[in-house]
């Protein structure tokens, strides 16, 4: 969900993975860190560390394959709170993206999410494991299990896992730029009308994100979301400001 690339450091972890090249920014870890202070112990931080390193990893994959299924050369950087998966060079042949292949690519990270909860759920009950899903506000779904799965830190993980891949595939969704809802709205909207879709969209977005911060403030009472949500609100209230679109980010 970047805006852009953000500059590389000294300390980036860059790894291949599937031939993907793919860039781990320090601040990934630090916002990573923050998120999972409310840990009761260092293995449990550590369980909800790598789950949020997988799901947003598994996430961007989702964009990178379809990208590559396209005829380009992707590559993944992961900061902050997300990551950005971006087109990079095209091969001989590549198609030419319309309004559909954009929706396709941006819709595939969220799905590979899913698909990844679907996996672990599907796993665990051909385990004989008891599965419990919650589903409810503030966090939308949870899954837990009801018996430690070989220790306490892999049953936090796996509940660590499931929630990220599912919740941040939701939220992903939302119709707020740049997540990528806001991206896939933007299309959707520009296809029907090519003069004001991206301005529709700016006004979606700004929309959308102010009524969640303030949901996020009096109904959730969580600070952080509400700061989130504000700060998507203020870029679409800018951008509408200076009359530019958002432009395509993936």
């Amino acid at each position: 969900m970047l805006l852009a690339e953000p500059p590389r450091t000294p300390w980036d972890l860059n790894f291949p993975l599937f031939g993907i090249p793919v860039r781990v920014h320090p601040m990934f870890w630090v916002i990573g860190l923050l998120l999972g202070l409310n840990a009761t112990t260092a293995a449990a931080l550590v369980a909800w560390m790598i789950a949020v390193f997988v799901s947003i990893l598994v996430h961007e994959l989702g964009h990178a394959t379809t990208m590559r299924a396209y005829g380009y050369y992707p590559s993944i950087t992961l900061y902050a709170m997300g990551g950005l998966t971006s087109y990079g060079p095209s091969a001989y042949g590549a198609r030419r993206l319309g309004s559909f292949d954009q929706i396709l690519i941006t819709a595939a990270g969220p799905v590979a999410g899913f698909a990844l909860a679907g996996v672990l759920y599907l796993a665990l009950t051909l385990a004989h494991v008891e599965v419990v899903v919650e589903v409810g506000l503030p966090y939308l779904i949870q899954m837990g299990v009801t018996e430690i799965v070989w220790s306490a830190a892999l049953s936090r993980f796996i509940k660590d896992l499931f929630f990220v891949s599912v919740f941040w595939g939701l939220v992903n969704l939302l119709p707020v730029y740049p997540l990528d809802g806001g991206q896939i709205a933007r299309e959707i909207l520009v296809r029907i009308n090519p003069l004001e879709g991206d301005r529709w969209s700016l006004i979606l977005s700004f929309t959308t994100a102010c009524f969640l911060a303030v949901v996020a403030l009096v109904q959730w009472h969580s600070w952080f979301t509400a700061l989130f949500f504000a700060y998507l609100a203020y870029w679409s209230y800018a951008a509408l400001s200076f009359g530019g679109g958002p432009g395509r980010w993936r």
